[in-house]
């Protein structure tokens, strides 16, 4: 799991993002659009925007309009977004919380429908699969030379592999969805996991869930390589650690065998008994 969590740690700290209360619908007019989001993944950034209503978000970038807008530029120092329409140019903040705002708590639902749209299942399975099979090519990396002497190759190989079935037998989108819509619920708002599940309705939402399981499958693949890189040091590790073991107690044997006897304290000679005249 520690690599899923890595991959779901990857897409939301690459995300800034900050929500503000639900306001009235109003018409939009010319009203200018709120700036609800950023999102910065390596080079490509994309800012949030909402009409005032709330009825649409999309993701743009700097040069990109909306509803007549046009991004001009992003100042992160700020957190603000630059906009101009008809020569009319404006600064926009990044949406925050009001003071005594009552956050609306997510439900499993909320998290569903964004599990829904992320295509968890197909998403999830494809990364376990891949996941499962560099646990297997690492393990026959690390232990090959090291275990199994004396028995068959073919043998060992099939050990193996039954340890993997074991280790990802729970390990599958149908056992999981349950518990990853409850974590969802329990760490996002309402109003966060239906940010997302904009997001994810989008073109660059869609590439993401798309390209995941490659980008896993990269990540896993430098892990392994760091991982095995260090196994002769860790091998030579243990090997010294065994010598040290060994020659501490036979130092402690030598050491015990080379004492002198304890010399008898003799016993303290009987007082006689006092007599009467």
């Amino acid at each position: 799991m520690k690599l899923l969590n890595l991959r779901f740690a990857l897409l939301l700290l690459s995300a800034v993002t900050a929500f503000a209360a639900e306001p009235a619908v109003v018409p939009t007019g010319d009203a200018p659009p709120e700036f609800r989001g950023v999102l910065i993944i390596g080079t490509d950034q994309r800012f949030a925007l909402s009409l005032p209503n709330g009825s649409r978000t999309d993701w743009v970038t700097v040069g990109a309009s909306f509803e007549g807008w046009q991004v001009v530029a992003y100042r992160q120092a700020e957190d603000s977004l630059v906009v101009k329409k008809a020569g009319k140019e404006l600064t926009l903040k990044l949406a925050t919380s009001h003071v005594g705002q009552t956050v609306a708590k997510a439900t499993i639902a909320d998290a569903e429908d964004v599990m829904r749209k992320m295509n968890f299942d197909s998403m999830l399975d494809k990364i376990l699969t891949q996941q499962k099979q560099a646990s297997l090519t690492m393990m026959k990396r690390m232990v090959s030379g090291a275990s199994g002497r004396g028995a068959a190759p073919e043998d060992v190989a099939a050990l193996q592999q039954k340890v993997m079935d074991v280790m990802f037998s729970q390990m599958n989108a149908e056992s999981l969805r349950g518990d990853f819509a409850r974590i969802y619920s329990e760490v996002f708002t309402k109003d966060e996991l239906r940010s997302m599940g904009e997001f994810y309705g989008t073109p660059l939402g869609q590439t993401m869930i798309e390209k995941q399981p490659a980008m896993q499958q990269k990540i896993t693949e430098v892990m392994q390589s760091k991982m095995v890189s260090v196994m002769p040091k860790i091998q030579q590790m243990s090997q010294e650690f065994a010598q040290e073991q060994k020659a501490k107690r036979e130092a402690q044997a030598a050491a015990k065998a080379s004492a002198p006897a304890p010399t008898a304290t003799p016993a303290p000679a009987a007082t006689p008994a006092a007599t009467k005249n």
